[in-house]
């Protein structure tokens, strides 16, 4: 410290104060309502997207996972619409719901493990099939016999891009936002 001094620092000049103006706190307050007021105008279709893809992978999981038990065990493995989780339904509303067993005969019975259970569809998502298959039976060499199908998940309100998974003969699973053949998704 140089002679004389205390160590102590004195201000000079007047002092000032942290703080908002009352312009700037407002001008700050229009700014955030306006971000808010766009984000909840997207906030339906970012829900209702995200729904979506939860519901198109899920099915996807299924397909992957019926093809490898089949490969694994050797044996038909059976994925079809259910309302009850626990027998096939006879339709091809896949919207309801499905399971996944291994089965000779295309159909559960009581001794047959319950390898998979899929819940209804989300609210909103629809689903159709292309052949409206009632059945995709994977064979013990991982095809699907029968023939190539597609499966089309729309949404109701038409906040989320359709999504289609085309399924061929050998069994493989393939994402598309076109219908198989690459024409446009047509969602009722």
């Amino acid at each position: 410290m140089p002679a004389g001094s205390t160590g102590i620092r004195r201000e000079r000049g007047p002092r000032k104060h942290a703080g908002l103006t009352l312009i700037e706190l407002l001008v700050t307050l229009a700014v955030l309502s306006v971000l808010v007021v766009a984000a909840a105008e997207g906030l339906p279709y970012f829900i209702q997207s995200n729904r979506m893809v939860a519901e198109v992978n899920g099915f996807v999981t299924a397909l992957a996972l019926a093809r490898s038990e089949a490969v694994k065990h050797g044996r038909r493995v059976v994925l079809c619409p259910s309302s009850d989780g626990q027998q096939c339904a006879n339709s091809s509303q896949w919207k309801l719901g499905w399971i996944l067993f291994a089965s000779d005969n295309r159909e559960r019975e009581a001794d047959e493990t319950l390898l998979q259970s899929g819940n209804p569809l989300a609210a909103g998502v629809e689903m159709r099939s292309g052949n409206y298959r009632k059945r995709i039976v994977y064979q013990p060499n991982g095809s699907s016999g029968g023939s190539n199908s597609s499966f089309t998940f729309c949404d109701r309100h038409q906040r989320a891009r359709p999504r289609v998974i085309c399924l061929s003969n050998t069994g493989r699973p393939r994402l598309t936002r076109t219908r198989c053949n690459g024409r446009p998704i047509a969602c009722p």
